[in-house]
């Protein structure tokens, strides 16, 4: 892929592996002038005024927060307001193109200047934001970046975040500012791709494509589509969009080929820019993706004039044919399953901090690393821990097979605040990872985590269920937990349980299990709710803590702290045991958790990715236990 920006940046990769656009893009990563504003006087004295620049007094490497050592700067302090500042210019190539400028995450609420000029603001720590900024560049440049990130408010979605100065138990360093790639792309003025969802359904052999696309259609202009596997095409279609922009004009006649199954009148009839059509796979190049066998298509979407032949968008992506689902199985109980088999999910908890880049992942190899060690360890999937994932993270899972829960930081404070805020960011996480075949599972809430006292107030509960039905209004194609490890309602597609305690105290029988459920601490279910049937999963277990350099002060473990490598590999494989004997009602575990974080050492590996222990060993062992 062409990069058109200065060698040996920061994370140079194209940031957004399911919409790629090559060659029109410049990363913006690398250093950027950086200022603290504690005193909170850089609106009043328009610091974003280009010739302001004496006010930027530090130097920062972007994409990575200033509280991290990768930054050049490494301030674990409080400074709620900070200011970033950086100057490109746009390459006479582009200089006739839409501009759009992409974060790809600021925490917490960001303004932005360009040229002097206020161009867009945003809010939410986790998710990313476009902004159009055609109509303000110039031929050189001055981009100025305001953050705000108020480090004690409990209202903020922050997930392991902590409000206090040092960090502590089961909490972490603060995030603040730029934390993922920042990058202009330029396109078409005309005609542009804007939104792309795919919706797989082996049952039928066919993928569903939902499209947005800005502009006007005319005659000539169509979009062409094509999908391969292996480098071999599997279909091709092609659409005319002389619909796109026309609204209210209804016509009967057909626009696509019957085998697409569309007419003109669904396509655009409520919204003309944005239609849905399906493609047929072959049923004998139908291949499913599992945690065995990832395969995935190739995508390429192509906008362009028929007789001209000019080119007005072009976006390639990928997708995975894989079903999850839950059905009966066996016994009369529900049973998860993947591509219509039954699928035991042995999952790590994941919390995406690295020691010197706290959220950002230093590079894609070390992305790599971490889900290669999920497979080393004889696991099939990952639990994403109280943060939304760089989506380069998801495309390594899509590629190597390994399953997603999807989750997000929550807040610590119940408020209309805290549910709008958690909504917001939740939503569009949910819609900016929907093509990732990885993503099996959803989870708005961990632990009650901002709603608290629940169980007295059913305000919380209904704030619960509207996270459940919200999301599968969104995404109906995969499983939701409404709260996870306790506080369930009658709206949740699992039943999970978070579980530190001996392995004796494990419920022995389904019956034992079940009848927990109303004495254990938390409550399973809240009142009046109760177990239905719906599959089980502890959702985290284990947390044994083995400080292995011995070096580690303030060292916190859930299960307690193990002294040598040979007593924590007989520990997890206990506890692995006993659940492979459950395994008949209990359909999967989350380990807590794949590498230390902090002073919190219960990973399986340190915080700087060593082994405590040979992966290898462990998975020897699980190959020939579950199913």
């Amino acid at each position: 892929m062409e990069n058109l920006s200065e060698a040996n940046i920061p994370r140079p990769e194209y940031p957004r592996p399911q919409f790629v656009r090559e060659g029109n893009w410049i990363n913006l990563n690398g250093e950027w002038e950086f200022s603290f504003d504690d005193a909170d006087i850089g609106l009043k004295e328009r610091w974003y005024k280009k010739e302001n620049s004496k006010n930027f007094d530090r130097k920062i490497t972007v994409p990575y927060c200033f509280q991290s050592k990768l930054s050049g700067i490494e301030d674990k302090s409080f400074h709620e307001v900070i200011w970033y500042r950086r100057v490109f210019e746009i390459p006479n190539k582009f200089k006739d193109k839409k501009v759009l400028l992409h974060f790809g995450a600021v925490d917490y609420r960001c303004l932005i200047y360009l040229n002097g000029e206020y161009v867009g603001s945003h809010e939410g720590g986790y998710m990313g934001f476009s902004l159009d900024i055609t109509n303000h560049v110039e031929a050189n440049n001055v981009l100025v970046v305001r953050v705000e990130d108020p480090s004690q408010d409990l209202e903020i979605p922050r997930g392991k975040q902590y409000w206090k100065l040092e960090h502590d138990m089961i909490y972490y360093p603060r995030v603040s500012g730029i934390w993922q790639t920042v990058w202009l792309e330029f396109l078409s003025p005309e005609v542009q791709i804007e939104n792309l969802k795919m919706t797989p359904d082996i049952d039928k052999s066919e993928v569903i494509f939902e499209i947005s696309i800005n502009g006007m259609g005319f005659s000539v202009l169509f979009l062409y589509i094509e999908i391969l596997f292996k480098n071999q095409t599997i279909a091709q279609e092609s659409i005319n969009l002389d619909f796109i922009g026309k609204i209210g004009q209804k016509k009967d006649k057909k626009v696509i080929k019957e085998r697409i199954g569309m007419y003109h009148r669904i396509i655009y009839y409520e919204n003309p820019n944005r239609f849905k059509f399906k493609v047929k796979i072959p049923s004998n190049l139908l291949f499913l993706w599992d945690t065995h066998n990832p395969n995935l298509y190739d995508l390429s979407l192509k906008i362009q004039n028929e007789t001209t032949g000019e080119i007005y968008d072009e976006v390639s992506s990928y997708f995975g044919m894989r079903k999850i689902s839950i059905s009966d199985y066996g016994n009369k109980k529900q049973q998860i399953l993947l591509n219509g088999k039954p699928l035991y999910q042995k999952l790590f908890l994941v919390q995406g901090y690295w020691p010197d880049s706290l959220y950002t992942p230093p590079s894609d190899d070390h992305i790599k690393k971490d889900i290669q060690y999920v497979i080393d360890f004889g696991f099939n999937g990952l639990r994403t821990h109280q943060k939304a994932f760089d989506p380069r993270f998801l495309y390594w899972c899509d590629k190597r097979g390994v399953l997603v829960w999807g989750e997000i930081g929550n807040a610590f404070r119940f408020s209309v605040k805290s549910q709008l805020r958690l909504i917001n960011e939740f939503v569009t996480e949910v819609e900016r990872d929907y093509n990732h075949p990885s993503i099996i599972v959803w989870v708005p809430l961990n632990e009650g985590w901002g709603i608290s006292g629940v169980e007295k107030d059913p305000k919380r509960g209904y704030f619960t269920s509207t996270l459940y039905y919200l999301i599968k209004s969104i995404d109906p194609t995969r499983l939701i937990i409404d709260n996870d490890g306790w506080w369930h309602s009658e709206n949740n597609d699992i039943c999970t349980r978070h579980y530190y305690a001996t392995t004796d105290l494990l419920p022995a029988t389904l019956e034992e299990e079940i009848s927990s459920h109303k004495t254990s601490v938390p409550i399973l279910y809240l009142k009046p709710h109760e177990y239905k049937g719906e599959p089980i999963i502890y959702s985290e277990i284990g947390g044994f803590g083995y400080d292995f350099k011995e070096n580690i002060e303030k060292k916190w473990g859930y299960g307690g702290l193990i002294k040598d490598s040979e007593s924590l590999f007989e520990r997890v494989l206990n506890l692995l045991k006993e659940f492979d004997i459950r395994k008949e009602w209990i359909q999967g575990f989350c380990y807590t958790e794949l590498y230390d974080q902090y002073q919190e050492i219960n990973g399986l590996l340190t915080f700087n990715r060593e082994p405590k222990f040979s992966p290898q060993k462990l998975k020897e062992k699980l190959d020939t236990m579950f199913y």
